[in-house]
């Protein structure tokens, strides 16, 4: 209490250590926030206003403490992540990342100010390569964007086998609107004095004097934290195209060009040189960042954008962590997605190759199917959400859903994200009528196009490949249990609850549990989890065999860190119960037939990614290439790489701001000596990976074990395009040659 009341009262006067500098960055901020329409900023006043506190030693040491008690206590790789370089042979594109020395250093490191040290805890979990890992000041890294004029797309010359960065189209995301478009366009055409559109389709030849290619791989190793290998990396650090649930095809806008959810830009501007399509014209371009809110601060000057933004009040602790966290799909994808240039291509797939195909077959709530050619069938999924919309997993929507249910009562129960609700198994109804229809309308080969697919619900991941092929059964983990862990799942067990994570055992949602109880028991017990033995939820009494006795799981050591790791067991996310002997299980509730044989041999199915395939995704996906044996593709990257890993982050369970704090607090462990306690500031995003996933490999779980494709396609002048990329995955069923004819045909045409 002492502490906090000491920031409080410390920062608010801003007059602890040093006076804020002058002029009042922060109320110049505000001032031009009062005037500009479009709510377009400079980056002079965003970064001057966020650069104006002084490091505060309070915040910086319970910081440190919150974050050192968390990836100790919780997090899965800890010891792993001290020997990243050397893991699997070293094919990852990865550093040693020692998170102990790291934190301990961190206590006396000399900092400018309050903000550079949030941006080495930011740099310092990013640096694990893992989505479901990292951290977010709410007030330096979540309050404000920061924007430059073009999405930048990246392309494989067919006839010189060149790499070069093009521009395109103008990154206003299109939930902004056409007030902020026009604004954007605006401020723009004053900073180049000219209109940012009349450059679309420029090629940049130099980028702060450095090749562009060059210039994006070396951006992407230290600005993409989402991913391990360098590959992957680069897709996400450009743009990519998404083909959505109906068709359309839309654009991701990556960090090189919308700045989001991370520290500021270094400097006020980026240089470009620039040439024209026909090759006469050079230009060199200054080319400013701007800024945008994106949320909204009531502020004046610097004391009060303190207060309001940046200072954590006591009331505020939990408050905020019971809201649900944004899922991997909308926080990476959803703010950054624009509208494909006209006339370039076809924003739908529809009859994309002018002879009558791709032909969209189904438009879906989740998915959309297409018939590439008569033989050759697409299912294209942009998510593992079922709840997409609306949000509320018991809302109109998904009423709807549920009079399509052949066992209304089943709604979906415990996951580790909450109940999923009904619309859950509409999503594996979708998807099963989706590829009946497909194999029905002659489809004798299938790609599952995955591309820019962040994950959802875990056991959506299990039905897809489910509903396809026989026994088919959850991912396996196992979890780092440290003194605190052990604690806590003790705990757990004991009062029998089960919250939102594999922590805390029961829900609290009537809804959830009414109908899905054992029938010998009167509750349904630890409900996230699946005992291998017994092929249902485990008891209580279970806690001990599973997870805190001796002779139970085993020791393993890396580096020079060792950890015991408890039995493995199946985690429930979504609340699938795939057992048929239970009462409300999936097949029961979707009217699916458990399928005997597969739909298609595994020969003729293909996955095609970029890469960015994540959580759940990447789950289904291993599932899909380590067990089944489909075959694997991915587009993109640096020209002339080898084949790139086809998913990211599989992870094996992930705790948040929510789990981390407001489950301790459920179970009256807040005073635990282990236990975290919240953060004295504002903070947007925490999380880490509290499972360990596996595959099939037991020497490695899957989060380290490196899977690459079996092919990779270059991105092209037409394979940018997502019909094109299918026809060329199409063409390496055989083998990949064959896709380098098919691009090179299509540079001819």
């Amino acid at each position: 209490m002492h502490l906090l009341l000491t920031v409080a009262s410390c920062l608010a006067a801003l007059s602890c250590a040093h006076a804020a500098p002058k002029p009042d960055r922060c109320k110049l901020l505000a001032a031009e926030a009062a005037t500009d329409k479009g709510g377009w900023l400079s980056w002079n006043n965003v970064v001057g206003c966020l650069e104006t506190f002084p490091l505060n030693e309070a915040i910086r040491q319970s910081t440190i403490e919150t974050f050192s008690r968390t990836l100790e206590g919780e997090y899965a790789f800890t010891d792993m992540a001290s020997v990243a370089s050397q893991l699997d042979h070293g094919r990852w594109d990865l550093e040693d990342v020692d998170l102990r020395k790291a934190l301990k250093s961190m206590k006396n490191k000399r900092y400018k100010n309050d903000k550079t040290f949030h941006d080495d805890l930011a740099f310092l979990l990013r640096q694990l390569g893992d989505a479901h890992t990292g951290y977010r000041s709410s007030c330096f890294h979540s309050h404000f964007s920061f924007y430059q004029p073009w999405a930048f797309d990246v392309v494989v010359d067919t006839r010189t086998g060149k790499q070069n960065v093009f521009l395109a189209e103008v990154a206003v995301p299109v939930v902004l609107g056409d007030v902020a478009r026009d604004a954007f366009l605006e401020r723009f055409r004053k900073a180049i004095h000219r209109d940012p559109r009349e450059l679309i389709g420029w090629r940049v030849v130099k980028i702060d004097q450095r090749d562009p290619v060059d210039y994006i791989r070396k951006f992407s190793k230290t600005q993409v934290g989402l991913v391990k290998d360098k590959n992957q990396k680069f897709n996400i650090a450009t743009s990519g195209s998404t083909v959505q649930r109906n068709g359309d095809v839309t654009k991701r806008v990556g960090p090189m060009s919308i700045w989001t959810n991370m520290e500021s830009p270094s400097s006020a501007f980026r240089t470009l040189h620039l040439i024209s399509p026909d090759g006469k014209r050079r230009i060199t371009l200054l080319v400013p960042w701007i800024a945008r809110s994106n949320r909204e601060i009531n502020f004046e000057n610097s004391e009060e954008f303190w207060t309001n933004a940046c200072l954590a009040k006591k009331p505020e602790t939990l408050e905020s962590l019971s809201k649900p966290a944004e899922s991997l799909h909308e926080e990476l994808n959803g703010d950054a997605v624009v509208v494909l240039s006209a006339g370039r291509f076809p924003n739908n797939t529809e009859n994309a190759f002018g002879n009558g195909y791709p032909r969209l077959l189904k438009k879906g709530d989740f998915a959309s199917f297409h018939m590439l050619d008569a033989e050759t069938g697409v299912s294209a999924l942009p998510t593992f959400t079922s709840n997409t919309s609306p949000s509320d997993p018991f809302g109109k929507v998904a009423q709807a859903c549920r009079e399509k249910l052949h066992d209304p009562d089943a709604s979906a129960n415990i996951g580790t994200g909450g109940p999923a609700g009904w619309r859950f198994y509409c999503f594996i109804q979708e998807i099963h009528e989706g590829l009946t229809l497909l194999k029905n309308s002659g489809a004798k080969r299938l790609i599952l196009d995955w591309t820019n697919n962040g994950g959802g619900w875990g056991d959506l991941g299990t039905m897809f490949v489910a509903v396809m092929f026989p026994n088919i059964t959850r991912q396996q983990a196992t979890f780092r249990m440290t003194p605190f862990f052990s604690d806590l799942i003790a705990k757990a067990f004991e009062k029998d609850q089960n919250l939102t994570t594999p922590l805390t055992m029961v829900s609290d949602c009537i809804l959830c549990f009414m109908h899905l109880k054992r029938s010998s028991s009167p509750k349904y017990g630890p409900g996230n989890f699946v005992d291998l033995e017994t092929e249902t939820a485990p008891l209580p009494s279970d806690v001990q065999r599973l997870f805190l006795s001796s002779d139970s799981g085993h020791t393993e050591k890396w580096g020079k860190y060792a950890s015991r790791y408890s039995e493995r067991i199946e985690i429930v996310d979504g609340g699938a119960i795939l057992d048929e002997r239970q009462e409300h299980n999936v097949w029961n509730a979707t009217g699916i037939p458990r399928p005997s044989e597969p739909m298609w041999d595994s020969k003729d199915v293909m996955l095609f990614t970029n890469g960015f395939c994540g959580s759940t995704c990447a789950h289904a996906a291993r599932k899909l290439v380590d067990v089944v044996g489909v075959r694997s593709v991915v587009t993109g990257g640096l020209a002339g790489a080898d084949p790139f890993p086809f998913s990211a982050f599989p992870g094996g369970n992930v705790v948040d701001l929510a789990q981390i704090f407001g489950d301790v607090a459920k179970l009256d462990m807040s005073d635990h000596p282990l236990a975290p306690q919240p953060f004295l500031q504002k903070v947007s995003l925490f999380r880490v990976n509290a499972g360990v996933g596996y595959s099939v490999r037991d020497d490695l779980p899957a989060e380290y074990a490196y899977k690459a494709a079996d092919c990779r396609i270059d991105q092209n002048e037409k394979t940018i395009f997502p019909p094109f990329a299918w026809l060329a995955a199409a063409a390496t069923f055989n083998n990949c040659p064959d896709a380098d004819n098919v691009l090179v045909n299509q540079a001819r045409q």
